[in-house]
């Protein structure tokens, strides 16, 4: 437990060291990408591996098991993750997004989360550490591109690291060993529901900036929502003005 403490104090020390001073909103219209050779190469990898194992497996996974049952890991998977969404929920003072979650949580516990009692109604908005440090003006960082994990900005990557360690502190050992079983199964069920979207990324004519592009728009949008979509049209209209100039 203290060797990781260390290397989790090291963490937060990169990301600010990384990530610069700046904490304003409007630099998210940039992506900082000085790792750019680092991460091609990581992408070149993951992408090989991707198209030779991950997706292959992922494709038999839809075409050999029946909608239901990939429906209700999905929903064991999601309910894996609503800790970590209650937990973000309450440091971010979202008080409905917590009792929302909590509820539901406690709900389809009772089916160990494959069943979804509320029949998906309770509408639930996704909460993790990255979009908490972000609450509290953390600098999003450059882009990185992460062996097997893919695509993530310096803040979001401590936040999945810290996220995990903290379902990984809370579980009882059983729950701790059914997590580990669930890494690839959540990568194959992830990756099936991302085929068309990923394959349209390497059909690109540069797959690594595209891969780039629609993951820090995506992740802009479901962390700052509306206000980012507002600076983000803002930019792109004084762009354009610029050029009728």
């Amino acid at each position: 437990m203290r060797n990781f403490d260390f290397v989790y104090s090291g963490i937060f020390i990169l990301l600010f060291v990384l990530s610069g001073c700046s904490n304003n909103l409007k630099t998210t219209t940039e992506n900082a990408d000085p790792f750019e050779g680092l991460n091609r190469n990581i992408f070149a990898f993951n992408k090989s591996l991707d198209q030779s194992i991950v997706s292959p497996i992922s494709s038999a996974y839809v075409n050999t098991i029946p909608y239901s049952v990939r429906k209700s890991v999905s929903n064991h998977l999601e309910w894996m993750d609503t800790p970590s969404i209650i937990v973000n929920s309450a440091l971010q003072m979202n008080l409905e997004n917590t009792i929302l979650a909590s509820a539901k949580f406690m709900l389809n516990g009772l089916s160990f989360g494959f069943y979804d009692f509320d029949n998906n109604e309770t509408k639930i908005d996704k909460k993790d550490l990255g979009s908490t440090l972000a609450k509290f003006n953390v600098p999003e960082g450059p882009f990185l591109m992460i062996p097997l994990l893919g695509p993530k900005t310096v803040r979001d990557f401590t936040g999945t690291v810290s996220d995990r360690q903290s379902l990984s502190n809370i579980s009882s050992k059983s729950l701790k060993n059914l997590s580990l079983v669930e890494i690839p199964v959540n990568l194959v069920d992830k990756r099936s529901k991302l085929a068309k979207n990923i394959d349209s990324i390497y059909k690109s004519p540069d797959p690594y900036t595209k891969m780039k592009s629609y993951y820090m728009q995506n992740r802009r949008k479901n962390v700052y929502g509306d206000e980012y979509l507002e600076v983000k049209n803002n930019k792109s209209d004084l762009e354009f003005e610029k050029l009728l100039q």
